[in-house]
């Protein structure tokens, strides 16, 4: 049974030191910060979101960040960055050097080249990852827990699945999952799909009057089947399973590159919208804001933030007019109808980590 720490954001005295962020700096103390970055060089790899910056705020909020950063090097850490496959304009936000303390660092700078993994995987042969963090000593990943719509949801894995890995990397992984069709019938013309596409992979072909997309730079996303208005956009499912499988196989073979104790997993439960950052606008939240865990597990890390999310505790103000929840058993799978534990039981079975832990409460 693994270790999950919890930092609530409730105030039970009108003092600094009750408050969430004196919290997370106890939690940083319990789990041995020190015995895990201790003169060596360490990647944060966290969402920047920085082409949507201006439309998106409900992000990783950099005060957050700092206190991680100075934990770090109060640590004893030799060195600390954060990384992310995108970074101009994060600056939009508050993330910058000065209001981190420690440098922000391309994933994939044009000069660089990537390094490659072997998945052999059905149809996804090989991942790029970037070299920066994998030459780094120590890997914390830092996430916001949200909804996403390929992947169920967003948490730990997926910041590392589809966070690590190169544009050329993603569209394998996500075409396991199925392609997008075009429903002339249905389509309205209104060319929200166009507009919303930051790869500039779908567009309206006006002498032919189509919807035309270009998979070659499709990430499948699924940000223009979700959507659109007249559901003219859809996808044909191949599998779910398949495309789970290949998110754990290469998370595996990243975390498995910096061995158990150079790992460490820090999950932020708030503003928890029903879209990924990366859609690049907010959403109001699904549940009230729950906390901060960290664990040095990964697998128990997502499993009991999908745990803390309860149905219970839905707020129906954060689904888009004409929403409505379906049938599942996760709150989740009730907006995205997709099972968000699945990817959890192929790592456990990879031997990454395990869906039983002990929760304890940080005060």
């Amino acid at each position: 049974m693994s270790q999950v720490f919890f930092a609530s954001p409730r105030v039970h005295k009108l003092a600094a030191e009750f408050t969430l962020p004196a919290k997370f700096q106890r939690m940083l103390d319990a789990v041995e910060l020190s015995k895990i970055v201790a003169g060596k060089r360490v990647c944060i790899k966290m969402h920047l979101g920085a082409k949507f910056a201006k439309a998106s705020f409900t992000t990783v909020h950099p005060f957050f960040v700092r206190l991680l950063v100075d934990k770090i090097k109060e640590a004893g850490a030799q060195s600390v960055f954060v990384t992310d496959e995108k970074v101009e304009g994060c600056e939009v936000r508050g993330y910058t050097e000065q209001t981190f303390g420690c440098p922000i660092v391309h994933l994939f700078p044009e000069d660089g080249t990537p390094k490659i993994i072997d998945v052999n995987f059905k149809t996804f042969d090989a991942a790029e990852v970037g070299a920066e963090l994998l030459d780094a000593d120590v890997l914390i990943v830092l996430s916001h827990v949200k909804g996403h719509g390929a992947c169920g949801f967003g948490g730990s894995v997926k910041n590392i699945a589809m966070g690590c890995v190169s544009d050329n990397t993603r569209p394998k992984m996500h075409s396991l999952e199925g392609g997008i069709i075009w429903d002339p019938a249905k389509c309205s013309k209104c060319l929200t799909c166009v507009e919303g596409c930051d790869r500039q992979a779908i567009k309206y072909n006006e002498e032919e009057d189509k919807i035309e997309i270009f998979f070659h730079n499709c990430k499948y996303c699924r940000h223009c089947v979700l959507s659109c208005p007249e559901d003219a956009l859809t996808t044909t499912e191949t599998s779910f399973e398949d495309f789970q499988e290949a998110m754990a196989r290469v998370t595996e073979k990243i975390v498995g590159k910096f061995g158990p104790e150079n790992v460490l997993f820090i999950n932020l439960l708030m503003n928890i919208t029903i879209f990924c950052d990366c859609w690049g606008f907010s959403t109001p939240p699904i549940v009230p804001d729950i906390g901060i865990i960290a664990s040095k597990d990964l697998v128990a890390i997502d499993k009991a933030s999908l745990d803390l999310i309860k149905v219970e505790n839905f707020l129906p103000d954060g689904l888009p007019d004409g929403w409505e929840l379906v049938e599942g058993e996760h709150l989740f799978e009730k907006i995205h109808a997709k099972n968000p534990f699945v990817v959890l039981k192929f790592l456990e079975q990879m031997g990454v980590g395990t869906n039983e832990y002990h929760l304890e409460e940080i005060e």
